[in-house]
């Protein structure tokens, strides 16, 4: 009986000192930037709309413009500011007041 609980003793100290220690792995943090870029305007304040994004597209004369239905965070919300972002087109109704654009949830917001 006092064999089985040295070697259980035994046992116990052994294992517990063979695992290897693991090497903390540091990972950089990189910026992803978003798939569009476009600018922040007021521009459409006056009809309703608060904040809108245009995006430049291949006809000059016809901008995207895209008005944010999720909370637009107030670092962003300043007029002629360049951003790149991805967004989702939304199938819901424009703000009241806002007659121009299409709402989308605008993500991943970076400066350009």
């Amino acid at each position: 009986m006092k064999k089985l609980i040295l070697i259980c003793i035994a046992f116990t100290l052994f294992s517990c000192k063979s695992t290897e220690k693991q090497p903390v792995k540091q990972s950089v943090l990189t910026v992803v930037k978003g798939k569009n870029s476009g600018i922040v305007s007021q521009q459409y304040k006056a009809e309703g709309c608060k904040t809108v994004i245009i995006v430049k597209t291949e006809n000059p004369k016809e901008p995207l413009i895209l008005i944010p239905m999720n909370d637009f965070d107030a670092k962003f919300d300043k007029d002629k500011l360049k951003i790149s972002f991805d967004y989702l087109p939304l199938r819901v109704k424009n703000p009241d007041g806002c007659n121009v654009g299409i709402p989308a949830e605008i993500t991943n917001i970076t400066l350009e």
